[in-house]
């Protein structure tokens, strides 16, 4: 009878301290998305999460192992929510146009800016270089998947991944810029989808050379 007492006891405080870490990680986002890496500081993280610096402490011991954790969670949250909210269309809506919408969205959002925030931050900051490179590579993978599984035609044409590389940096540039008070970000994604609609169009008007570099 002991042993299951002690055993009940020990899955509620797991539970506990699991929510607590998700708390700081939460707040840590927040924070990188509304202050940046720089000027964030782990008074900053205490504050949002309305909780104490011990609790920081014993969960994160330095800023680097709470971005680090953070980061991570980040990729994890991006992956499952992009193919969950494609997933979620109806089959009629799931359009190379839509999927853009759906991309973009995780650019547009506090946690896309976070993670951009980051990617910056690492040019400067070379404790966040080893946990962002693979971190990019693998958010690039899980996006390229669900776009082989919904579009498996276009993913086979042989620019298909330089494709999506380009919007990648497109669109962590209008969220750059965005920040900065361009307006014209509506426009460009705009003009973007309408190259995608016509891309069986486009494809053949392409340089022998950029098709055979791509397929190599």
């Amino acid at each position: 009878m002991i042993w299951g007492h002690h055993a009940l006891m020990a899955v509620p405080q797991a539970e506990r301290a699991e929510r607590m870490r998700e708390r700081l990680l939460d707040a840590t986002i927040e924070c990188l998305a509304t202050t940046g890496y720089g000027l964030m500081s782990t008074n900053d993280v205490v504050r949002t999460a309305g909780v104490s610096r011990g609790a920081l402490a014993h969960h994160f011991p330095t800023k680097t192992d709470l971005v680090t954790a953070a980061a991570i969670r980040l990729l994890a949250q991006r992956e499952a929510d992009f193919r969950a909210r494609f997933s979620a269309l109806a089959p009629a809506d799931r359009t190379p146009a839509v999927a853009l919408d759906v991309l973009w969205s995780f650019y547009a959002d506090p946690s896309g800016i976070a993670l951009l925030e980051l990617t910056v931050a690492a040019r400067s900051h070379p404790e966040l270089k080893d946990v962002l490179a693979p971190m990019t590579k693998q958010i690039e993978a899980s996006t390229a998947d669900v776009f082989g599984e919904y579009f498996p035609d276009l993913a086979r044409l042989p620019i298909a991944e330089p494709a999506l590389r380009a919007i990648y940096a497109l669109f962590a540039g209008l969220t750059v810029t965005s920040m900065g008070g361009d307006s014209h970000g509506d426009e460009v994604r705009e003009f973007l989808k309408t190259l995608v609609a016509f891309s069986d169009l486009l494809i053949p008007l392409l340089p022998d050379q950029l098709l055979a570099g791509s397929s190599a």
